[in-house]
């Protein structure tokens, strides 16, 4: 299981297409129309990757969409994951060189962050994992994490003087590592998560407002927290801001039993909460706050 490029409602597309381009260095690899309203799709992700075919981000440009509640459920992050410790080291400075402005930085134990917003306030992550046999773990053998101060000076020592003349962003590619979203009840969002689409809890802070989940034994590939939208609205499909999320299934047997699951759990009545999407391979379903999440098998 993998996520995929997550879709975002942008409505100023050209400030948006600017701050992805000049500032994150991504590119536009492919332009199309959506189905359902006609609007652009823009499609961005890197040239040097090893599979230009796929994106790391779309744009749904919406110049009609509106401001979203800052209570309500929606994205808190989306996350890219470097491959390695030079990796945000070259992207760190990249970013700062261009002008970006961080939100903050953290060391979580199992991964290092970097953290800022694009122009549309949606929230952004760059991390890198530490090796899995140095996360910590409990007496349980639970996947512990935290959020503690991250050394800058330790990551830019990991690149010479000659390297931090030169630096690009993202040099050696990069992939969706997880997405955190706002939720507005965590005991139903977790339930979804963990017991409709079998998710794993790695890491329940339910009394500090936060859970992770993930499939695989990895430290989570779903975050939520209700910090600022607990008992807030639901998540709108008409304004800025996250229109859907990927998960990825390579595993055909997975993928069917999953449908299955999935359509059982809903009433006749609640069935238009998921929607084929142009074959048996994709489909779509809304978790407790509307958010949307594509089920897609490779």
């Amino acid at each position: 299981m993998k996520l995929g490029s997550p879709v975002l409602r942008v409505r100023n597309i050209d400030k948006i297409l600017a701050f992805y381009e000049k500032k994150l260095g991504l590119q536009v690899k492919r332009r199309h129309q959506d189905d359902d309203d006609g609007y652009a799709v823009y499609e961005l992700g890197f040239m040097q990757i090893d599979h230009p075919e796929e994106s790391l981000l779309q744009l749904h440009h919406d110049p009609n969409a509106k401001n979203a509640s800052p209570h309500s459920a929606g994205l808190f992050h989306f996350a890219i994951l470097v491959p390695n410790r030079k990796s945000l080291a070259f992207t760190y400075l990249a970013l700062k060189n261009s002008g970006v402005h961080y939100d903050g930085f953290a060391d979580h134990l199992v991964s290092e962050s970097l953290y800022l917003r694009d122009p549309e306030n949606n929230g952004i992550e760059i991390y890198r994992d530490r090796p899995v046999r140095d996360w910590p773990r409990d007496g349980r053998g639970n996947i512990m994490m935290d959020t503690l101060p991250l050394n800058l000076q330790s990551l830019v020592s990991e690149m010479d003087r000659l390297e931090d003349k030169n630096v690009i962003a993202f040099p050696n590619g990069a992939r969706i590592g997880h997405m955190h979203l706002r939720v507005t009840n965590l005991e139903s969002s977790i339930k979804f998560y963990h017991e409709i689409l079998g998710f794993d809890i790695t890491v329940n802070w339910t009394s500090m407002g936060a859970a992770f989940l993930s499939a695989g034994g990895y430290h989570h590939h779903v975050g939520m927290n209700t910090w600022h939208s607990m008992n807030g609205e639901g998540h709108s499909s008409n304004v800025i801001g996250l229109k859907n999320f990927t998960i990825t299934i390579s595993d055909k047997p997975l993928f069917n039993r999953l449908g299955s699951v999935i359509k059982n759990h809903y009433t006749s009545s609640e069935q238009q909460q998921i929607k084929q999407i142009s074959n048996d391979n994709q489909f779509m379903v809304s978790d407790p706050d509307g958010i949307h999440i594509v089920i897609r098998s490779k």
